[in-house]
């Protein structure tokens, strides 16, 4: 719960630093971004992360009227087997099938740096995965008389969505009757994150300072934060 709160509010999860490397070999940096997006150690998390997402997507979808035959995991046959997009489903009235892959983006690279300085309200992490997304299932989709598209589905790792995943949703979730099933897919999916975070870098953390707890008061709390969130952190 610490790290939950602390990473909410945008501080270091823990107020004592940990090891500047990690088990898995990499170095650490103190704000656990290595725990959030990079550590090996830390697959299995990011995976049910995602099939978490996944799964709520499509209980979103399966209580819009307009939506049927929502299939999870469902090859395209174009791609011999290989590829297998997140969701499938049918928009009723159109008949339009649309073909959906999930995903959480970390905006940590370095090459991201710069374009996130010149453009700082843009969703740029976002953005580049909704591209790579794209490239790699749009051109597998089924060429027959039914029409098909393909949405990439992508959160950026503090919650912002992407800008084509806002507007899919927008538009799946259109009218006052569907407008409580999109509030509440996009609060679950924000819990699914943060939660997800919190066990990531409570688990790093502990990885690094092995065994043993770190000291209560332990490490430097007078960065710049208040008594209260240094009182959480110990």
């Amino acid at each position: 719960m610490r790290a939950a709160v602390r990473s909410w509010l945008g501080v270091a999860p823990r107020s004592t630093s940990p090891a500047p490397r990690c088990r898995c070999g990499a170095d650490v940096d103190t704000d656990g971004r290595h725990f959030l997006s990079a550590c090996p150690q830390q697959e299995l998390r990011r995976a049910r992360l995602h099939h978490q997402i996944v799964g709520l997507v499509a209980a979103a979808l399966r209580r819009a009227p307009g939506c049927a035959d929502v299939v999870v995991e469902a090859v395209l046959d174009d791609a011999h087997g290989v590829l297998r997009p997140d969701l499938r489903a049918k928009h009723g009235p159109s008949g339009v099938v649309t073909w959906a892959d999930v995903s959480v983006a970390w905006p940590f690279a370095a090459r991201l740096v710069a374009p996130m300085a010149d453009a700082p309200l843009r969703v740029v992490a976002g953005e580049a995965r909704e591209a790579a997304k794209s490239a790699k299932y749009s051109p597998f989709l089924p060429t027959t008389a039914t029409p098909h598209e393909f949405t990439p589905l992508v959160w950026e790792a503090f919650g912002r969505l992407a800008p084509a995943t806002d507007r899919w949703l927008r538009a799946a979730f259109r009218g006052p009757a569907l407008a409580a099933v999109r509030a509440g897919l996009l609060r679950d999916v924000s819990v699914a994150i943060r939660g997800s975070h919190a066990r990531g870098v409570a688990d790093g953390y502990a990885r690094c300072f092995g065994l043993e707890a770190p000291p209560v008061g332990g490490g430097a709390t007078g960065e710049g934060v208040s008594p209260l969130l240094a009182r959480i952190g110990e």
